[in-house]
């Protein structure tokens, strides 16, 4: 009676299992994504020198630059989204992973996901675990140029200022934001759309406009209370 039971059990998984199966059969589209996606994108990044943790997931190839001496780490079950029909809102470009200065280095925590942002570091850019960072959002610890014009007509790039950028746990970077060298943004924070960060960020703040300026509070969720 027990094994009847199990087995019945299984049957509606088992035609799910076969739709799913016949569904990508009959797209070469969706098998091509799906090789590229799960094998090769690890594997290119791999072979680049990125450090991929476990379970990560990839939508297209990242644009990824790696300065000699740098890293890039990916954490367990990242998500880094770069083919534009992979979210609703379109992507700018793909996501953009560059440590451009000897030694600079970019981590990324377990759970993060990205879609199409820039991070790119001279020194260091953290981003913690559970982080979201929207669609066209920017994060760059350097001037990338020299402010003096003088500096520039000697060497376009050398001498422009830099300071690493923290990103804490759970917090959320909305689409196209800003966030500029020496910030540190604290666990739970938000960063509205479009905003441009040049200070820190305290924990759990909500912050929006240019410069970003502190705009509410993420309220914290009780125990008990109904998350769906």
């Amino acid at each position: 009676m027990r094994s009847w039971i199990r087995v019945r059990g299984l049957k509606p998984v088992a035609r799910s299992v076969r739709s799913l199966l016949l569904k990508t059969m009959r797209s070469p589209r969706t098998v091509t994504l799906f090789l590229v996606d799960r094998l090769l994108v690890p594997l290119w990044l791999r072979l680049l020198g990125v450090a991929v943790g476990r379970r990560c997931r990839f939508c297209g190839f990242p644009h990824v630059r790696l300065a000699q001496g740098a890293s890039i780490t990916l954490g367990d079950d990242v998500l880094i989204n770069s083919r534009s029909d992979g979210n609703p809102a379109g992507l700018p470009h793909p996501t953009i992973l560059a440590a451009v200065g000897p030694e600079s280095a970019i981590v990324v925590g377990p759970g993060t996901g990205i879609s199409g942002a820039s991070i790119v570091p001279r020194s260091a850019v953290t981003v913690g675990a559970r982080v979201l960072i929207g669609a066209g959002a920017c994060v760059w610890d350097t001037d990338f140029h020299p402010l003096e014009p003088e500096q520039r007509r000697v060497h376009a790039t050398r001498g422009a200022a830099s300071a690493p950028v923290q990103i804490g746990d759970d917090v959320f970077v909305g689409a196209r934001a800003l966030i500029l060298k020496g910030v540190s943004i604290g666990p739970r924070a938000v960063v509205g759309a479009g905003a441009v960060v040049t200070k820190p960020v305290p924990a759990g703040a909500i912050v929006g406009g240019n410069p970003a300026r502190a705009i509410g509070r993420v309220r914290a969720i009780t125990r008990g209370e109904y998350v769906s």
